[in-house]
């Protein structure tokens, strides 16, 4: 009885923080749920001991995610979109060196494709045959490395890289 009684406790004290929510069905068939990336990105560069970048979402995509994640033990912002075809793209931001930081991805193995210039800087791109796996792409902009993994296709990629390197960094107060 006090199981219960906790349980129904924690279920309404999630359920008014506004920070879920429930849709019958697939997972496809609901709405996409925005976040605000802007609010959590100033949150990041206060703490970040590098520039921290928001790019301004390409029409028709929807910020989804925003939140700190960690590339080889330090903090990094790390923001993610739903793009209008419904694929999906994140951007991690760190001041880790490249080689490491894309070690820190995931365990899933890419090769080198080579790379690909947007804005006169050079991304490394890399992929997988495997289906399941997300292509990365990488650039080291000396103060700050740039990893973008996704499921869009090399033009969403394009466009999402060159909205961050056209950002400018977010003001310290």
């Amino acid at each position: 009885m006090s199981l219960l009684v906790i349980a129904v406790l924690m279920a309404m004290s999630v359920a008014f923080t506004g920070m879920c929510s429930f849709n019958r069905g697939a997972p496809e068939n609901g709405p996409v749920q925005k976040v605000d990336a802007q609010q959590m990105m100033q949150f990041e560069a206060r703490a970040m001991n590098f520039p921290v970048r928001l790019p301004a979402d390409p029409e028709g995509w929807t910020p989804n995610s925003a939140r700190r994640s960690t590339v080889n033990g330090k903090p990094a912002p790390v923001v993610g979109w739903v793009t209008k075809n419904g694929a999906y793209l994140q951007l991690v931001q760190t001041d880790e060196p490249l080689e490491k930081a894309l070690k820190n991805v995931d365990d899933n193995a890419r090769s080198a494709e080579g790379t690909i210039e947007v804005d006169g800087q050079q991304f490394k791109k890399f992929t997988s045959q495997e289906r399941n796996v997300r292509d990365v792409w990488a650039a080291d902009l000396g103060d700050v490395r740039l990893i973008f993994s996704g499921t869009c296709s090399d033009e969403e990629f394009t466009q999402l890289a060159h909205n961050t390197l056209q950002a400018q960094p977010i003001p310290k107060p």
